[in-house]
């Protein structure tokens, strides 16, 4: 079947130019639109050159494609993840950045496309949610109307920022106040030497208001605090003289004159450069009130030389009792021995010879006592005489020597007794006292004696000597190191041995004293320092 054949109707040669019309605006659109995509599609592929895919997606920061006037055409997925909108890629300058900073952000970005960067800028952007973030900015320029934009969170480090702020300012103001209630003047000077601060006992010490010191020149201040003080010339010279050189001054006492709502006081001055880097080329000034350390140095002053003279005293007393009392006294000892040795054949009555062995005793005791005095008084040590002394030979000697005396105790020694530096006899007489009372004193019928040590601070040993007897009460602990102190008058002895040992271990660095319970013995402990030392003690006079 042959097609029929429709003619051309005429409206058709109307449209046909029309259609090619159109087709020619449609062609030359969709060049202009795969052209300006082409155009994007280079833009970003610059950008992934520069950036890097990889680095552009997962920077920890926040990445845009900018334009000029501050919209987003491309993202990362950390400023999804911060931002919000995570299906889109394009966003609104009104839309991520706050408000508040839409003016400033324009005004930064007008700056980045004539400069070309920008570095280290600070705004806030704006969540989907609403929350305001804050960010550091940094840009660069990547065609006249693109630029690359990467935003670092801050609002944690500001956060953390503002903390730390107030935690300064909280320290700060608590420093302030602990050094507003010291009792120690102090002012703080800049490097220009003008005040920066004053705290309140300046205002205490020297009836200044402090409020009106701070920004005083130095000088200035200077006149005003001399004008209170006994040595006004003297003190204004030192402190302008380490002013003008920049050195310190370590120690400056003068008096503070009463009146004007003053208090007399003695104040030692002091003042130091500051070398830390925000105040260097200032100063610190100290002002602190010795006026009871001076009363308290004047009266040990009044003290030590009472006691001089006591010393003095006593070292012409023992000298008497030395030269008049001892010879005397040994010469009377003397004639009786000899008397009671030339008539031992009973030719003296009985009632005179038990007069004259009396008086024998007495005159005996009087010898000892003068001795024990002699010995007490006269006690210094000479560096000279020290020696490194094996203590535990020391100790086996001294048992031996006792003989008798101690047969029927029980004795221990620690095998182990260190060598100390000491002047041997004197140390000597130390555990023969010790060792003879715990001995002669005990009460029990199986009486026992320990000698041992053990290491004291580190820097001295640390001995015993503990018996088993009746013991001390604890009131008379102290006493019986004073001398001629006896805790039974009746016994034998004069009471000045424990005060020579004491003298003796204090001489040589160390310390003595008991412990003691009624009923179950006492142990006398004395320390000795590792070291030779001469440690001189007053004597006991008083």
């Amino acid at each position: 079947m042959v097609p029929e054949f429709t003619p051309v109707q005429p409206w058709m040669w109307l449209v046909i130019p029309l259609l090619h019309a159109g087709a020619a605006v449609l062609g030359r659109g969709l060049g202009y639109l795969w052209e300006k995509r082409t155009h994007r599609r280079e833009i970003h592929e610059r950008l992934e050159d520069c950036y890097g895919r990889e680095f552009f997606e997962n920077s920890l920061n926040m990445i845009h494609v900018v334009s000029n006037r501050g919209n987003v055409s491309r993202r990362n997925r950390r400023s999804r993840e911060l931002l919000g909108w995570p299906q889109r890629q394009s966003l609104q300058i009104s839309e991520y950045v706050h408000p508040q900073d839409i003016e400033h952000f324009k005004d930064l970005l007008k700056g980045l496309f004539e400069r070309g960067e920008l570095r280290q800028e600070r705004l806030r952007f704006l969540s989907e949610g609403g929350r305001a973030i804050t960010v550091e900015l940094q840009a660069r320029r990547v065609t006249g109307k693109v630029a690359v934009l990467e935003a670092q969170d801050r609002s944690e480090v500001q956060s953390l920022e503002h903390k730390l702020r107030e935690q300064e300012a909280r320290y700060r103001f608590l420093i302030e106040d602990g050094i507003d209630t010291m009792e120690l003047g102090v002012i703080l000077w800049d490097e220009q030497k003008r005040v920066l601060w004053a705290n309140r006992a300046v205002q205490d010490f020297f009836a200044v208001p402090r409020d009106d010191l701070v920004g005083l020149p130095a000088d200035r201040v200077v006149q005003r605090i001399a004008a209170a003080l006994d040595k006004d010339e003297e003190y204004s010279a030192v402190v302008r003289g380490a002013y003008r050189t920049g050195a310190g001054v370590d120690s400056y006492i003068t008096g503070i004159r009463s009146g004007a709502g003053r208090k007399e006081r003695v104040i030692q001055y002091r003042s130091i450069p500051i070398e830390t880097s925000r105040y260097k080329g200032g100063r610190i000034d100290y002002y602190a009130d010795i006026t009871e350390l001076k009363r308290l140095e004047e009266a040990l002053r009044l003290e030590k030389t009472q006691l001089d003279d006591v010393n003095q005293n006593l070292k012409n007393f023992s000298r008497v009792v030395s030269h008049d009392l001892r010879n005397p006294t040994r010469a009377a000892l003397g004639y009786l021995t000899m008397i009671l040795d030339r008539h031992s054949n009973g030719e003296l009555p009985p009632e005179v010879r038990a007069d004259l062995e009396k008086a024998q005793g007495r005159l005996e005791r009087m010898d000892q006592l003068i001795e024990d005095l002699t010995t007490f008084s006269e006690m210094r040590i000479d560096p000279k005489r020290y020696e490194h002394v094996d203590v535990g030979r020391l100790v086996h000697e001294v048992c031996e020597d006792l003989g008798d005396g101690i047969q029927a105790v029980s004795v221990t020694i620690a095998g182990d007794l260190p060598r100390v530096w000491a002047v041997p006899s004197l140390l000597r007489d130390v555990f023969q006292n010790l060792i003879h009372n715990a001995a002669k004193f005990n009460d029990k019928a199986l009486p026992t004696v320990e000698i041992g040590w053990k290491p004291h601070r580190g820097d001295s040993y640390l001995f015993y000597v503990r018996d088993n007897g009746p013991g001390i009460k604890a009131d008379y602990l102290d006493i019986i190191f004073k001398i001629f102190k006896k805790l039974n008058r009746n016994t034998e002895g004069t009471g000045a041995g424990l005060a020579i040992c004491r003298r003796i271990v204090e001489e040589h660095g160390g310390r003595i004293w008991a412990e003691s319970q009624v009923g179950n013995g006492t142990t006398f402990w004395f320390s000795l320092p590792k070291v030779p030392v001469r440690k001189g003690v007053e004597s006991d006079a008083s």
